[in-house]
């Protein structure tokens, strides 16, 4: 008796072969062009013809995935590889072409790896392995990796016929693993739910001059809710278009590849490899092209929608196919000679094809991001393709945010969405250089700093048009910039304008810098592709400094962010507050401001930052400043409950980037100490119970002996005051006195 997963697995075969004909039990008529081919290169495409009705069937089964189907040609291939090329190397890259829902995946057109492959014939199936040097752990061990299993056609009677059929392997490149989502069984890396792939299809054969392409049309569905009762396991349906290109492993003429040099690490690194008969040790490889002197120029293909977007009344006025143009081609002025060309994109080609580097220009203005991406080669690093993304949106917020007043509000941009699952295929999984989204440029712009670049900009004469080129220049040359190899440089704002495309910076800075490579992003090249011999001098870090350097930020501008650029916002924000004329400071500015108290390095700057967060607010307030306005105590009291709040007690979320608390040292200790007591000990009769409650909080979460007498002598003050109290005062009271005691008895946590 079969069992219910068997007899729907039967179920499900049959649907496959009676649709489409993949199994070697289903029929199989012969494509009258067969009998056309010449078995001739390593790889060849056999034509095949599915039966009457089936692609509409097809278009069924695949649901949304199936826009992606050739509606001129019914017909899908299978391939044969000659026999000869068993046990040589070969390239496997794949590309994320486009897949839905996007809401519930992470986007598509990004390449999702790289691997070296060889093939070997068994049992029915051609195997591809993984053969890269990474894994090589030593002369004796040669680790084995099976990454995809394609099954092998042998009853094709228009095949057999060909002369020298015997020399290949016919296989089907629509059928295989394709392990999409779910757990990758080798590195054991969960890159999403379990996924279960129902149909593929095989389409868009193309040869290449070292090997070939096409792409595999899946469809499945996501088991979202791991076995939660009452959910059916198929509630999410997942359809995906993926690129795979096979070709032959070449190593570029002349290239040399780079160990990632130490801190700091100005660039990517390509692939972590084992270093062999080294015992565990393990080095990573820069990514970078093969640029040199003498070099056939890298050509870059433009989405043609960039054609009818220039034609678009909307955008007529500005050249935004020569600022595309520019942001990849402005790089040569790096090098010193003609390394990047651009060109739009002919009819046929796609974003996906992994002979072609590709701007990808999304019309859909919902879409509000930028990323690089690349293909590299994990034994060398040298990059073998990229491309880039970016949306209309860019445009759209450059002609709104240039075009209106200076002191006028920066566009709204929708916030960024939450990252969202990763889709995977067979082991690789998407990975971008970088991920630049509008609305942190938005929200990043304060109005100060908008009015002064704004007047900067006025004074320049510069057309509204040639503002907004410039603008979209700078974001293609930024990502361009991460295919290089170059990391982010969040220094590169200590200049002015930033000396550094790779910052993140606002629009005013990007448009000050002129559309062009900055002097780090030239040292930086330079020294990477070999043409200097001495590593970049200007100030630098990079992402991952931005939790531990408060001078690394996104956004932020001048030599002295504290003192030029966070620190008079705050303090206009503040004072404004404190006299009843404008809300509290943004998180921004007041995260700027205290991430100094957090982890400058220098005791002078800190005890700086913390008089710049804490002037106006200090207990006790005087006396004079009260009386002069009976609503400055009740301010001042809650924007100093907010700072301490956001010092110890705030998400980690909530803190910005750099999110330790203060730690202990003796200039900024008795500062902070002093008036978490005047706070707790309300001496100037403005601290409500709140904001004393929250000094307690953090004088508990300090642990130290001199906290631990402040709590003491706050819970002997607060005693003694009951006995005078009464109404809510002595209700709150006796609460305070509740927490005062529950803080310290006992006190220490160990």
């Amino acid at each position: 008796m079969m069992t219910r997963t068997q007899a729907r697995g039967r179920g499900l075969l049959g649907w496959v072969c009676a649709l489409w004909m993949v199994s070697s039990g289903c029929s199989d008529a012969v494509h009258p062009e067969v009998s056309q081919v010449t078995l001739e290169g390593p790889i060849v495409a056999i034509p095949r013809t599915l039966e009457p009705g089936a692609i509409e069937r097809l278009r069924s089964g695949l649901g949304s995935a199936a826009t992606g189907l050739q509606d001129d040609s019914p017909g899908t291939f299978y391939l044969a590889l000659r026999r000869s090329e068993l046990g040589k190397r070969w390239f496997m890259s794949v590309y994320l072409e486009q897949h839905t829902p996007e809401s519930l995946l992470d986007r598509s057109a990004t390449s999702v790896g790289v691997r070296v492959v060889s093939f070997k014939e068994q049992n029915g199936k051609l195997y591809v392995f993984d053969v890269d040097d990474t894994q090589v752990r030593s002369t004796l061990f040669k680790p084995e990796e099976i990454v995809e299993a394609w099954p092998v056609i042998d009853d094709h009677p228009g095949f057999s016929r060909l002369r020298g059929s015997d020399q290949y392997v016919l296989f089907d490149p629509a059928a295989g693993l394709d392990r999409v989502m779910g757990m990758d069984a080798f590195t054991r890396t969960l890159y999403g739910p379990p996924f279960s792939v129902e149909l593929a299809f095989a389409q868009r054969f193309r040869a290449l001059k070292d090997g070939v392409s096409f792409q595999k049309v899946i469809t499945g569905h996501a088991d979202l809710n791991f076995g939660i009762e009452g959910i059916p396991a198929d509630s999410f349906r997942v359809t995906a278009t993926v690129g795979v290109a096979l070709r032959r492993y070449q190593e570029g003429q002349g290239f040399t590849p780079m160990r990632v040099p130490p801190t700091p690490e100005h660039f990517f690194g390509s692939a972590s490899r084992i270093v062999p008969n080294s015992g565990g040790l393990s080095e990573e490889l820069v990514g970078k092209w093969n640029i040199r002197p003498g070099m056939k120029p890298i050509t870059w293909v433009l989405s043609d929608t960039l054609r009818a977007t220039q034609a678009d009344p909307r955008y007529q006025a500005y050249d935004i196919i020569g600022a595309v143009k520019k942001g990849v081609e402005q790089w040569n002025q790096a090098f010193g000679f003609t390394v990047f060309t651009t060109r739009l994109a002919e009819p046929g080609e796609s974003f996906g094809d992994d002979d072609k580097n590709f701007i990808l220009f999304d019309p859909d203005p919902s879409e509000r991001a930028a990323f690089a991406d690349w293909r590299t080669n994990p034994n060398t690093g040298e990059t073998l393709g990229a491309s880039v993304y970016l949306g209309i949106a860019w445009l759209d917020y450059a002609i709104a945010f240039i075009g209106s007043s200076p002191t006028g509000a920066a566009p709204a941009v929708a916030p960024r969405p939450q990252k969202a699952l990763q889709l995977s295929w067979n082991g690789m999984a998407a990975s971008h250089l970088c991920e630049m989204h509008l609305s942190d440029v938005a929200t990043s712009f304060s109005g100060l700093l908008r009015a002064q670049g704004a007047a900067r900009d006025a004074l320049s004469g510069r057309a509204l048009e040639e503002r907004v080129e410039r603008f979209f220049t700078t974001v293609v040359m930024h990502e361009v910039g991460h295919t290089l190899g170059l990391r982010h440089n969040f220094k590169g704002s200590f200049a002015m304008p930033s000396n550094s495309v790779m910052e993140y910076t606002n629009p005013a800075e990007q448009e000050q810098r002129g559309a062009a490579v900055g002097p780090y992003d030239v040292a930086a090249v330079r020294y990477l592709y070999g043409l200097s011999s001495s590593p970049p001098t200007e100030p630098f870090c990079m992402d991952s400094d931005t939790f531990t350097d408060p001078d690394c930020n996104r956004y932020d501008a001048t030599p002295a962010p504290l003192t030029l650029f966070y620190g008079p916002e705050y303090r206009q924000a503040l004072d404004a507050h404190l006299a009843g004329s404008g809300p509290s400071p943004a998180d921004g500015p007041l995260n700027g401001v205290l991430q100094y108290v957090r982890a400058s390095r220098l005791p002078a700057q800190r005890v700086h930052a913390w008089n710049l967060a804490m002037q106006g607010l200090e207990a006790p307030i005087a006396p004079e400043v009260l009386a002069a306005d009976p609503g400055h105590g009740a301010r001042a009291d809650l924007m100093t409950r907010v700072v301490f709040q956001r010092l110890y007690l705030d998400a980690a979320s909530l803190r910005g980037y750099v999110r330790n608390a203060p730690r202990p040292d003796t200039a900024m200790t008795p500062l902070i100490l002093a008036q978490l007591r005047a706070n707790l000990l309300n001496v100037d009769g403005v601290r409500v119970f709140a904001t004393r409650k929250v000094m307690v909080r953090i004088l508990k979460q300090l642990q130290t002996f001199e906290a631990y007498a402040i709590l003491r002598e706050g819970r002997l003050a607060v005693e003694a005051e009951l006995p005078g109290l009464s109404g809510r005062q002595l209700l709150e009271a006796e609460d305070l006195a509740a927490l005062l005691r529950q803080a310290t008895s006992p006190y220490f946590n160990n």
